[in-house]
């Protein structure tokens, strides 16, 4: 018999003789001894896989990034009709003076009453809590619900005292900045109309980057966002900060007594005074709400765009003349460094009526243009808001550029020259007046 056990008498002579395959025997690699040797062959056998896991994750982000933009930018376009849109209906529907509110009135407000109205809501909003809610839902004062309610209480009561008592800036004492006709140089914000820098006559001094008068306190403030008179002092660069905090903790409050309240009208069967206690402490938090939480919003906002109301209000009129303008502001380097010029440099001290804001008030960083370079100051300009009302600024008599002098007689002559030019065109305006 062949190897294959096919007889040889039994094959046909024409058929080939097969031949069987050699037999090669697989060599097992040796189990790995030590923990290096097993590493090392884990990461050799899902290497591959770790490889294609990070390709796609990595084209997935690329993809992604791209999306995300385009996400982000529909959001705050959003956002800006929202805000825009609202506050028309407030000024179309509910005869709200948006002008007057940013600059405050023009008779001061004698005594304290609106301080001393805030407070009172403030101590009812606390009575809502310890006579009616806490006796009718059985707590004590160690309970962790009163403790975070005390806790909100005590954060309201500093922010409102630290905004009130907390000067909102000032121009620093000394002549670089009531020097007229020599500006200081780091000055960015220009007239409207002439755009010359920014001098104010009331005050006889430049109004720095953002700073505006405010008729109520009677100086520049710096970086001024409104007048309060619920604060009895102006909101600036110096208590911004304490005035956001006043109402972020005043909202939580609200927010944490109605919710609390409502769940236990809704889970327990109450005395009829306890659930008339009770609903007048619902309402009482609701009315807030409904006052507080778009105002808040509404700051927020503006907190992450790095734009105050007298800025965003500047934008919202030209946007209603006509005027091809968009809510982008041109302080905004971004939202860490926009709370960061409000709340203070470090993020743990941000939730703390203490600290300040981060800068003087006199010099802010501006947002580099679509090319990624940052302007020079005499560059796109950002306008003056105040240019729009002419009964704050007197228009200037002098030259609507001054030419610096080097020393030199060509630079003397021609100063001459453009000042008599100057001269001359004024002379001839008021004859002709």
């Amino acid at each position: 018999r062949d190897v294959d056990g096919s007889c040889a008498a039994q094959r046909s002579p024409g058929r080939p003789r097969s031949t069987m395959a050699p037999i090669l025997s697989k060599t097992v690699p040796p189990p790995p001894r030590t923990p290096e040797q097993a590493a090392a062959l884990a990461l050799r056998k899902t290497g591959p896989v770790l490889n294609a896991f990070l390709d796609i994750l990595r084209e997935s982000l690329e993809r992604g990034h791209v999306a995300l933009d385009e996400t982000a930018k529909r959001l705050s376009a959003l956002s800006d009709r929202v805000v825009t849109g609202t506050m028309r209906l407030l000024e179309g529907y509910c005869c709200m003076d948006l002008k007057k509110f940013a600059r405050g009135p023009d008779p001061p407000l004698h005594g304290s009453l609106p301080i001393l109205f805030v407070l009172m809501l403030l101590l009812m909003l606390y009575n809502a809590f310890v006579i009616g809610y806490m006796p009718a839902a059985g707590i004590e004062l160690s309970s962790p619900t009163s403790l975070l309610f005390h806790a909100f209480i005590f954060l309201v009561f500093a922010s409102f005292m630290q905004a009130i008592r907390t000067d909102p800036g000032g121009i620093p004492p000394g002549a670089d900045w009531r020097t007229f006709g020599a500006p200081p140089a780091d000055m960015q914000e220009r007239k409207h109309e002439s755009d010359e820098p920014r001098w104010c006559r009331k005050s006889q001094s430049y109004k720095p980057d953002r700073a505006h008068f405010c008729r109520v306190l009677g100086k520049p403030v710096l970086r001024m966002d409104h007048h309060c008179p619920w604060l009895g002092n102006t909101v600036g660069h110096g208590n911004h900060k304490f005035f956001y905090l006043f109402l972020m903790y005043t909202t939580g409050a609200c927010a944490f007594l109605g919710i609390n309240v409502f769940q236990l009208l809704v889970q327990e069967t109450l005395p009829a005074l306890n659930t008339f206690v009770l609903l007048g402490a619902e309402g009482l938090t609701l009315l807030l709400s409904v006052i507080l939480v778009p105002f808040f919003l509404f700051h927020t906002w503006l907190l992450v765009r790095n734009m105050t109301t007298i800025e965003f209000l500047a934008k919202f009129r030209a946007q209603g003349s006509g005027e091809p303008r968009t809510m982008e502001s041109a302080y905004d380097v971004g939202i860490f460094e926009n709370l960061r010029s409000v709340l203070g440099d470090s993020p743990w001290l941000w939730w703390l009526p203490v600290g300040g804001p981060a800068g003087d008030g006199l010099r802010f960083d501006r947002r580099p243009p679509a090319g990624g370079r940052t302007a020079p100051e005499d560059e796109d300009p950002p306008n003056d808001p105040e240019a729009a009302h002419p009964s704050a600024e007197t228009p200037s008599m002098w030259p609507p550029a001054e030419v610096e002098q080097s020393g030199s007689e060509a630079d003397k002559a021609l100063l001459a020259t453009a000042s008599s030019v100057h001269m001359s065109a004024s002379s001839s305006t008021t004859a002709i007046s």
